[in-house]
């Protein structure tokens, strides 16, 4: 059976994959071998099954390699592309406090991109005189904090450590981040929320109730790429 790719833009612009170029990035929608792989997702698998995932359905760049925000805009492709770009969301309305459902129509995300000027590493300087060079959270660091977090070790100095670029080894680095004021601190965890790129999860809906606007943030969860249950019956239910 042929299986179609197809060119997909990432929130990243590839302006953080060397020489790999945008008109390289393929795509396809999900087949059953692929969701046979998410239905195994659990606790401790859920990132090293999502990049096995990925280098099933993805062209032209090496997944680990991939931004966190650029993976959530291809599971969220995948979502619209695969099953279907309605998603049910029960919320309680901002004015009337009714609870509510309404058709999520993911289509209408917007996407944040980063910077045209951005680059890596990017320095950034601290209130004690020393430069650190950071880089964008990747897949591969994802996989690195899950093993880590096995063994019941808490991870929240590691992945950032994983970020910085320099010839310490990451244990060195996680100690120097242990007597590191947390106003510094705060300056690398600042790196990555201001150069935060992918699907803005905040959505604009209609109440059903009182018809006034409000927004919600859509959460991104496990039944967004596996549907089943309700959702399952509402995307399918009319045409079975």
């Amino acid at each position: 059976m042929e299986t179609n790719y197809m060119n997909l833009e990432l929130p990243s612009k590839c302006l953080v994959y060397g020489d790999v170029k945008p008109e390289q990035i393929q795509i396809r929608t999900l087949k059953g071998k692929d969701e046979k792989l998410i239905a195994e997702l659990n606790y401790d698998n859920v990132e090293k099954k999502f990049l096995a995932l990925l280098k099933n359905i993805l062209r032209g760049i090496d997944p680990e390699e991939l931004t966190i925000g650029d993976r959530m805009h291809i599971m969220l492709w995948e979502v619209i592309n695969s099953y279907s770009k309605i998603y049910p969301v029960n919320l309680t309305c901002d004015i009337c406090l009714n609870n509510v459902q309404i058709d999520a129509d993911l289509s209408r995300l917007e996407v944040e991109e980063l910077p045209n000027d951005f680059k890596e590493p990017h320095e950034i300087k601290l209130s004690n005189g020393d430069t650190v060079n950071l880089r964008l959270f990747r897949v591969k660091d994802q996989i690195r904090v899950e093993d880590y977090e096995k063994n019941r070790k808490n991870s929240w100095l590691y992945r950032f450590a994983l970020t910085m670029i320099d010839d310490k080894d990451v244990f060195a680095r996680v100690n120097y981040l242990e007597n590191l004021g947390v106003k510094d601190l705060a300056k690398i965890r600042a790196f990555h929320e201001k150069y935060f790129h992918g699907p803005d999860m905040k959505y604009k809906y209609e109440c059903p109730e009182c018809g006034e606007e409000g927004e919600v943030v859509l959460p991104f969860r496990l039944e967004f790429i596996f549907p089943y249950g309700e959702i399952l019956a509402k995307y399918f239910g009319d045409g079975v």
